[in-house]
């Protein structure tokens, strides 16, 4: 016999729902052609409780791409943890952020919708963390060293926006050779300005 679910737990079980749903639906066919009822066909809900979760369409979208934005972070934290070397973890965590360009579930979402459709202050917003990481690999590289630049911050404002066009141009292949050079170019970009 099962025990009968909170409010709250109803509310978090139907939220998580329509989430993996829409994540599937806009990774798969895009924003503009993911309509709220098929977001919420079989799930045994109104479209009232995807407007009281969300409040729009825009709105899920935001959440799924948050959530996104998330699993990449954490995906390139535990890329990166298991290395002593701060010059190892800053290229090897550039190249983990570019794999992702290829991962089916994210690379249209990531890389190609949400750029379309949110607006930049709101992606930067999402990239924060992942921003975070990289300038404060920069800046210990720089302190430690191995890294020659004028200014840490600028310079990861500069890798930051390479990696996003890089990861654009991946995204927007399906040949595995692109990802390996968009890794090179960027490993390139680094070794450049390496002590």
């Amino acid at each position: 016999m099962s025990a009968k679910l909170t409010k709250a737990e109803q509310t978090q079980r139907t939220r998580r729902a329509i989430l993996d749903r829409a994540r599937h639906l806009f990774a798969t066919k895009g924003y503009a052609a993911t309509g709220t009822e098929e977001t919420i066909e079989g799930l045994g809900i109104t479209r009232g409780a995807l407007y009281h979760q969300f409040g729009d369409k825009l709105g899920l979208f935001k959440a799924v791409v948050a959530e996104a934005y998330d699993e990449i972070t954490d995906y390139i934290r535990a890329k990166v943890q298991p290395l002593d070397d701060i010059w190892e973890q800053l290229v090897v965590g550039c190249q983990a952020f570019l794999e992702i360009a290829q991962r089916d579930d994210l690379r249209r979402l990531v890389f190609i919708e949400a750029p379309a459709v949110l607006a930049a202050d709101t992606l930067i917003e999402f990239d924060r963390y992942g921003f975070g990481l990289l300038h404060q690999a920069i800046e210990i590289a720089v302190k430690e060293g191995k890294l020659n630049t004028i200014d840490a911050e600028g310079f990861a404002h500069l890798v930051n926006g390479a990696l996003n066009e890089l990861a654009v141009w991946v995204a927007k292949s399906d040949d595995p050779d692109r990802l390996k050079t968009a890794q090179k170019l960027a490993e390139t970009l680094l070794d450049r300005h390496r002590n």
